[in-house]
């Protein structure tokens, strides 16, 4: 029985060894030192049917002689204990699967591992991590990204493609008001990102006629070509006003309108507009044309219908005379020719344009005396000069 037990721990041990070196033990047939887990292996003890564990100890048979029995000692078991730490130490190295532990720098790719280029290199095509380098890893790779910010926003300065962010690249951007990724100024997001407006010194195609970065003599400020009467107001170009046409406020050349200005603006009230404000001349300081006696002008008397006819005129005197005889209302004569009163009157003896000298008329006037004589009286219109008689008119 001794001898099964012995046989029995020898196979034990020699199941168990991967490999050692011979062990010296005389006429023991076993070179092979077991690992430590095998010393732990329970023995069945054939005498008693119970199993044995912890330290062997020596087991004869009855009546057996020494030299059948099998023994253990605690030699064997410190060289066990020391292969077991061994065993365990090479297993932690060579890992679970049996296979060494993945080394990423080696220059071999090996489990878990994208690729290996044995370098220190963080910015090439393999990380020092062992994996491929990629758009949005966070680090710039060399000549194949210019930027890489580790995120997903594409409108900041790094775009998810790790292009750095610039106007034109079709990407709005922060600061990017627009980005139409094309070199088109003229459409409707300048080549600076900016939103085409008038006023941006860019004629946008289709939408403005001109844009001079603001009002010019040629732009208005609408981006319209500038012109007297549109109804804009283009200082620039010399304009007071515009009114779209002329009104009592703005002349049909963009100017205010005024009298004495010397254009005649109707829907301000003109009459006439000579340039000055004097009166007597034609056309009054209120812009109305002045009404004066014409040389050889015919009238009738407003209230007894006598001819006369005016001998001489112009803008500040007039010289009336009866057309032969009659009663005349010599101030309201006047007056109805533009003057503003009577100056001299005179009797004519029966001389027309003349003073008592035959052969006189409107067209060969006559001497102009004036001998006071020829009032008559007054009725409901004024003042008589009566039979022949001659007055002048003044202003």
């Amino acid at each position: 029985m001794v001898r099964s037990s012995v046989w029995g721990l020898a196979v034990l041990w020699v199941a168990a060894c991967s490999g050692g070196e011979a062990l010296d033990t005389g006429s023991n047939p076993f070179t092979t030192m077991p690992p430590a887990a095998s010393m732990a292996t329970t023995v069945e003890n054939t005498s008693t049917g119970a199993p044995t564990t912890g330290t062997p100890t020596t087991s004869t048979s009855d009546g057996g002689s020494d030299s059948e029995a099998g023994t253990t000692t605690d030699g064997a078991t410190d060289s066990t204990t020391g292969m077991a730490t061994a065993t365990a130490t090479a297993t932690a190295t060579m890992g679970t699967t049996g296979e060494p532990d993945p080394v990423c720098g080696n220059g071999i790719i090996e489990t878990g591992e994208a690729c290996d280029d044995g370098n220190q290199i963080d910015t090439d095509a393999c990380r020092n991590s062992c994996v491929a380098a990629a758009c949005g890893d966070g680090v710039v790779q060399m000549g194949a990204e210019a930027c890489d910010d580790g995120n997903q926003v594409d409108d900041d300065a790094c775009s998810n493609a790790c292009k750095a962010g610039a106007c034109g690249d079709g990407v709005v951007q922060m600061g990017e008001a627009c980005d139409d990724g094309n070199i088109v100024n003229e459409d409707a997001c300048l080549n600076t990102c900016a939103v085409a407006k008038c006023g941006d010194s860019v004629v946008q195609a289709g939408i403005e006629v001109c844009d001079g970065g603001g009002e010019t003599p040629q732009c208005n400020g609408d981006c319209t070509a500038a012109a007297c009467g549109d109804g804009k107001v283009n200082a620039a170009a010399g304009e007071q006003c515009d009114a779209a046409g002329q009104t009592a406020q703005c002349d049909d050349d963009c100017t205010t309108a005024a009298c004495g200005d010397g254009k005649i603006n109707p829907a301000a009230g003109e009459d006439c507009d000579d340039g000055n404000a004097n009166n007597n001349d034609g056309c009054s300081s209120v812009c109305k044309i002045e009404v004066f006696a014409q040389k050889c002008q015919q009238g009738n008397d407003p209230g007894t219908g006598s001819p006369w006819v005016v001998c001489d005129a112009n803008a500040n005197w007039a010289w009336v005379s009866a057309n032969n005889q009659g009663s005349f209302h010599h101030e309201l004569i006047c007056q109805n020719l533009g003057y503003s009163g009577v100056g001299q009157i005179g009797g004519t003896c029966g001389d027309v344009c003349g003073y008592c000298q035959g052969g006189s008329s409107c067209q060969a006037n006559g001497q102009q005396t004036f001998d006071g004589g020829g009032a008559c009286g007054s009725d409901g219109l004024g003042p008589l000069l009566c039979v022949t008689v001659h007055w002048t008119c003044v202003k």
